[in-house]
């Protein structure tokens, strides 16, 4: 592999990076001040889902249908991605929307290179699923869960020539060759009087293996890292000098985009927000609906997906805030971007990074948002935020609220309830939310 994934020291670095941007304080979470009130109205107005199995009858989440009737986007969130249960209800929930409301595209907290492959394999059957599905940015990602979703798609795909369904990667999270050759490739066939120029800039820059991003941060300082900076947007501005347009060109601005905003996110150090991850996520799901069209689906952790315009995210002893991408997509799309957050009770999830390992849960301690909606009388359920409600109940989604939003370096001696995200309104948070009382970790393809 020639991208460099991340490793468990760095993941370290990165939450210590984000924690120590600009300490804030919080908004402070929202107890119900009728708890009882709150209980009887998820016990009136939650609909149960019966099977979690993204094989099942689809019947039990016709809510999704109206809840999801006017969006042109819809974020799936997580509150960890180590969780069995919650890839399984996901799963399930992109198969309704997919089946029962026309979504083409399920677009995946994953860099745009390998979502592009994966998308080549759901179209036409090229490469192999479980090698791509092995190569994901993240070993939590790297499960059976996630397999089973691409070889669904691809499996849809074959029995409905005409209509498939796409994949896109729509992060950054890693540097990969691919985006390098593709920009080549390109500029070959497009201009390859200026390929010796091109190489000029990517050959310097280019990714050197597992732990380039820590050679990045570590090893460089700040003017080498704005040196590859610069390379990265002289690249890109080659490619924008080019005339022509078409797909080719569009996919070739994505990837210079992509080794662009990978080389700013993480030359940010120490005590500075990074929020420009956010914004090439909002504006790659932007760029995918004007090229493509259609309807999508946005699979990633809560925190990216929730429409607050602001979120605080605190891991032990610091916090960060700042606007992520769902903030950025309800700023844009308005009532067309739907959050629907998911949330587990307690058991276990797997954590960490070389290796991963599965770690206890805890149930959630008073005052988080967990906790309250653990009350209901369902186990497994799906909550519309916007459906009526008393006064008490109106009172409690408008004030602000804090769950548990648990980081991939979580582990063993830690509380959940430490990593948490915090917004000033439930409401502007999540439009719906689903709730799983019980987790276990995702089942590991290595």
């Amino acid at each position: 592999m020639t991208h460099g994934k991340l490793t468990r020291r760095h993941l370290l670095g990165l939450a210590a990076a984000s924690a120590a941007a600009t300490t804030v304080a919080a908004p402070a979470a929202a107890q119900p001040a009728d708890g009882h009130a709150v209980t009887a109205w998820l016990d009136h107005r939650a609909d149960p889902i019966g099977s979690i199995d993204p094989a099942s009858s689809l019947d039990d989440l016709d809510a999704l249908g109206h809840i999801a009737r006017r969006a042109e986007v819809v974020g799936l969130g997580e509150w960890s991605h180590g969780s069995r249960e919650q890839c399984l209800v996901k799963h399930k929930m992109v198969r309704y929307l997919v089946e029962r409301m026309g979504f083409r595209t399920l677009a995946f907290e994953m860099d745009f290179a390998q979502g592009a492959a994966i998308d080549r394999f759901v179209l036409t059957g090229e490469g192999d699923a479980r090698e791509l599905a092995t190569d994901l940015s993240s070993q939590l990602w790297e499960t059976q869960e996630i397999l089973d979703v691409i070889e669904w798609m691809r499996e849809r795909n074959e029995a409905h020539p005409g209509d498939e369904v796409r994949f896109l990667g729509a992060d950054l999270l890693t540097l990969r060759e691919a985006s390098f050759t593709a920009l080549t490739d390109y500029v070959g066939a497009a201009a390859p009087e200026r390929l010796e120029e091109l190489a000029g800039h990517l050959d310097p820059i280019r990714p050197t293996g597992d732990g380039h991003i820590w050679w990045y941060q570590e090893e460089l300082d700040d003017a080498e890292r704005a040196a590859f900076i610069a390379h990265a947007h002289a690249a890109l501005d080659l490619v924008e000098g080019i005339p022509g347009d078409g797909l080719e060109r569009e996919y070739a601005d994505r990837h210079a985009r992509t080794v662009v905003g990978w080389h700013e996110y993480y030359a940010i150090l120490g005590a500075a927000p990074r929020p420009g991850r956010e914004r090439f996520i909002a504006d790659t799901l932007e760029w995918w609906q004007r090229l493509v069209g259609g309807r999508t689906a946005y699979w990633a952790a809560n925190i990216h997906t929730c429409a607050a315009p602001s979120i605080a995210y605190e891991l032990p002893g610091e916090s960060t805030e700042f606007t992520y991408a769902g903030g950025h997509l309800r700023e844009r799309l308005g009532g067309g971007y739907v959050s629907i957050g998911t949330i587990s009770h307690e058991g276990a999830v797997n954590s960490g990074w070389h290796p991963v390992a599965p770690v206890d849960v805890a149930p959630p301690g008073e005052g988080l948002l967990d906790a309250v909606l653990g009350e209901a009388r369902e186990a497994d359920y799906l909550i519309d935020l916007h459906a009526r409600a008393p006064r008490p109940v109106r009172e409690w989604r408008e004030a602000p609220a804090t769950t548990r939003m648990i980081h991939p370096v979580y582990g063993e001696g830690q509380s959940a309830d430490d990593h948490a995200m915090t917004t000033g309104s439930l409401i502007e948070t999540f439009d719906a939310i689903v709730h799983i009382r019980r987790t276990t970790p995702n089942t590991l393809l290595s």
